[in-house]
């Protein structure tokens, strides 16, 4: 049944056709009928197209000219509501020129009844409905396209930028290897060779090879995550043990900009039922970028405590932190992020943060970006369920280690907090 309230318009010369068509209306029970009739043809292309009605009854005959091309000047100029055709000529010529010229239904006026009349409306608003339905959902479809097309265009552009930097970031190292080898021949061919010259040769050629294999096992590990190859080699793993590993491999970087790295743990360390390795990266990838984002001497800090029933990792650094529209950004990838203050772009792959979402993902925690608490810098928040203790605390040899270098690196170990960290 129709809903109530139906605003129609009568388009008609005939006021007795006016009037036969309201008792016909009048006939309809359950529905309320708003009927207006308009004589004047040369009114009705304006009227239908000011859409004031819910549904238009066109005479074929108007005088002055005739329905279709009322209709089809209406439906030119955009008309949405359905028109009906109604006609006093048995004619199929006309009912197939009603339907190409766009109207919703075609009927006889000879013929015309109440029940015919009603179930031509409803079905015309049907129609109408299921038409602006559909159209609803082109739009949405097309505006999805739209923005997946514009994703795909980005991703291609970081893309081609990470192609670039990738060649860029494999040669870097390559000169200095060949360099070295150069220094090594040169020094081969003298009487009496430098130990010194080829120690130092080697210990450079070991250190950049050993960057060109970070890279490649990072490229190795994203093409397994995205295709889902990747499984975590789960155990119970002590958070120290995971923070000694991490601080231990970033120490070279932290070294050479002489920056501080000031790590927090609770006095009793949590236990996480984690890959040990993977999370390890985590924990280097957000140390690694915070010494690359922060200038030489600063200070960069790693605090660990329980929070949720899981563990809190949280790095913060003082570089000149990251712009607040980029917050959730840095952890697509391929994404290089500028830094404020100087618009400059540190070199890498942008594969880092995104290996850290993944990861973090994988082992059901979440991680998020933050300004730093201080209003510099920046502080990235990484939480993972824990696990239960297997048995009594162990404190692994690590440890001991991570304090002892210390004094050359500028990382300071420092002792538990009580208050808040258990």
């Amino acid at each position: 049944m129709l809903s109530k309230a139906i605003r129609l318009m009568l388009i008609d010369d005939d006021e007795e056709d006016f009037v036969l068509t309201r008792d016909l209306l009048d006939d309809i029970a359950d529905v309320d009928f708003e009927l207006e009739w308009l004589p004047d043809a040369d009114r009705a292309v304006d009227a239908i197209c000011g859409a004031r009605h819910d549904l238009y009854l066109v005479d074929y005959g108007l005088g002055s000219r005739d329905g279709l091309s009322v209709i089809r000047d209406a439906v030119a100029r955009g008309a949405a509501a359905p028109m009906i055709l109604l006609t006093g000529l048995d004619e199929r010529a006309i009912d197939l020129d009603a339907m190409r010229a766009g109207a919703a239904d075609f009927l006889e006026k000879w013929r015309l009844n109440s029940t015919l009349l009603e179930r031509s409306i409803r079905y015309s608003l049907q129609e109408r409905r299921h038409a602006e339905e559909l159209e609803r959902r082109v739009q949405e479809r097309t505006a999805e396209l739209a923005r997946a097309n514009e994703a795909l265009r980005a991703v291609d552009r970081r893309k081609n930028e990470y192609l670039s930097t990738l060649a860029h970031e494999l040669r870097n190292p390559l000169v200095p290897i060949r360099n070295a080898l150069e220094i090594m021949r040169l020094d081969s061919e003298r009487p009496s060779g430098n130990p010194g010259v080829v120690e130092n040769c080697r210990s450079m050629i070991e250190r950049q090879v050993k960057h060109i294999v970070r890279l490649i096992d990072d490229l190795m590990v994203v093409a397994r995550i995205s295709r889902g190859l990747i499984q975590l080699k789960l155990e119970s793993v002590p958070v120290d043990r995971l923070v000694a590993t991490a601080s231990e491999n970033v120490r070279p970087f932290i070294a050479k900009a002489r920056h501080e790295l000031e790590v927090t743990l609770p006095e009793e360390p949590p236990v996480l039922r984690a890959d040990a390795e993977r999370m390890s990266q985590v924990l280097y990838n957000l140390l690694h970028n915070a010494a690359k984002y922060t200038r030489a001497g600063g200070h960069i800090s790693l605090d660990v405590g329980r929070d949720e029933g899981g563990v809190i990792f949280r790095v913060i650094d003082d570089g000149p932190g990251i712009p607040e529209d980029m917050l959730e950004a840095v952890f697509d990838i391929f994404t290089q992020v500028k830094r404020e203050g100087d618009g400059e772009v540190a070199s890498g792959l942008g594969v880092g943060l995104w290996l850290v979402k993944r990861l973090v993902e994988l082992h059901g925690g979440r991680v998020a970006a933050r300004p730093g608490p201080s209003g510099r810098g920046s502080e990235f928040v990484v939480w993972i369920p824990s696990a239960p203790p297997p048995g009594p605390p162990t404190t692994p040899p690590d440890r001991a280690h991570g304090a002892g270098f210390a004094r050359e690196s500028g990382i300071r170990v420092q002792e538990p907090i009580i208050s808040g960290k258990s």
